[in-house]
């Protein structure tokens, strides 16, 4: 059957590329995305495919097959980012001024919308159900929760997402298992000492010199307390305090953020933070007060389900395009899903030099090669067929 998903899915590629267009030149950012939801619901009805909103511009939609026991659910994420977009001369180029889609999201959608119609030529033969789940606000860490409340009744047996990926050469797979992107946790250090003029140190305490001391001692946790061979990240973003030259402050406040591809690492390193924080500043007289939110939850691959999704990429194109791919340490809160169901998240190259497609993510000139959308479609259809023929109806089999 996977060999039919990719031939159907490259005759919906002139519709995806158009629909990601659409969607690229009118970008909206998190917890904004009225117009693109909007969009992703005209194309569910003129489908013929139920769907419900959740939260205030999430969608999820529903195609039944041949039976409701076992369900996988696809996920993309809609929302752009606060970048202004320096590719003048695409005619799709975003018209929002300060808004564009910098990280591939719009595509995201494209695909899997391109699946549903791809879906829709094969429901007398899916051996379950499927509910596309479309994400607002994945780049401000929100979107989740909903979806997983709207799918919370249902048996779902996998969750399953694609992230275009710019640095990885377009068409090729990486499905491999294991620690994929990294948990994301936001910390703030808020110093407080004693002010006086600068004149006279003596008569203060500087939060400044507890804050950079503080940034040093820090600085070496990843070095010196986590194992060599695990990746990790820890970094200040920021460090403010005082507003005049010849005056020493009575606050100085630190901000940063820690990566780590590790539970256990990300509990130590949470520990040792506020720990260094708070010694280093009682050394110096003066008191360290650390607050630590989580972003994104760690990603990690389950190892059956990417064994079944590197089978599938086989069967739909071959060996050829299948790569291995390091962990990164950029955040992605599909790993949300992840800690709810089994399932895996797919990296599809759109590197493609001499489309200009080269950019990072969230650069200005960022851009992807749209002839790897039908790849991306056929990859959401033949995951979930081979969910259904594989994993099994019961939950334990996954």
């Amino acid at each position: 059957m996977n060999g039919s998903v990719a031939e159907i899915s490259r005759s919906y590629q002139k519709y995806m590329v158009e629909l990601r267009r659409r969607m690229h030149a009118l970008p909206e950012l998190s917890f904004q995305e009225q117009g693109t939801s909007q969009l992703v619901q005209e194309e569910l009805k003129k489908m013929n495919i139920p769907f419900e909103v959740v939260g205030d511009y999430g969608v999820v939609a529903t195609i039944e097959g041949m039976n409701t026991y076992q369900v996988v659910a696809l996920r993309a994420d809609m929302d752009a980012l606060p970048i202004q977009e320096k590719n003048e001369h695409l005619d799709y180029c975003s018209t929002t001024s300060g808004v564009m889609h910098a990280c591939g999201h719009d595509g995201h959608v494209a695909m899997l919308l391109g699946a549903a119609k791809v879906f829709q030529h094969l429901k007398d033969e899916m051996h379950g159900t499927v509910k596309l789940c479309f994400q607002q606000a994945e780049e401000r860490g929100g979107g989740t929760a909903e979806i997983l409340k709207a799918l919370a009744p249902f048996p779902v047996k996998s969750a399953f997402a694609i992230h275009l990926w710019s640095e990885i050469e377009s068409g090729k797979v990486s499905v491999q298992a294991g620690p994929r992107m990294a948990a994301c946790d936001i910390f703030e250090i808020v110093v407080t000492g004693v002010g006086c003029h600068g004149a006279n140190p003596h008569r203060g305490i500087d939060p400044i010199v507890v804050a950079s001391s503080i940034v040093m001692n820090v600085s070496h946790l990843i070095a010196r307390e986590i194992d060599p061979t695990h990746a990790a990240a820890l970094t200040f973003g920021k460090l403010h305090s005082g507003e005049a030259g010849n005056v020493i402050p009575d606050k100085a406040v630190l901000a940063g953020t820690l990566r780590t591809t590790d539970k256990d690492d990300q509990s130590h390193l949470q520990e040792a933070l506020i720990r260094v924080a708070q010694s280093t500043a009682a050394t110096y007289r003066a008191k360290a007060d650390v607050s630590i939110k989580r972003g994104g939850s760690m990603l990690f691959n389950d190892a059956r389900c990417s064994q079944l999704a590197e089978q599938t990429a086989q069967e739909l194109f071959g060996s050829n395009p299948l790569i291995p791919f390091p962990p990164l340490m950029v955040s992605e809160n599909f790993g949300d899903f992840l800690e709810v169901y089994p399932g895996l998240m797919a990296f599809l190259g759109v590197r493609n030099e001499s489309q200009g497609a080269c950019f990072p993510h969230h650069h200005p000139k960022f851009n992807i090669d749209e002839d790897v959308l039908y790849m991306g479609a056929a990859l959401h259809v033949g995951y979930a067929l081979s969910c259904f023929q594989t994993l099994g109806p019961a939950a334990t089999d996954v």
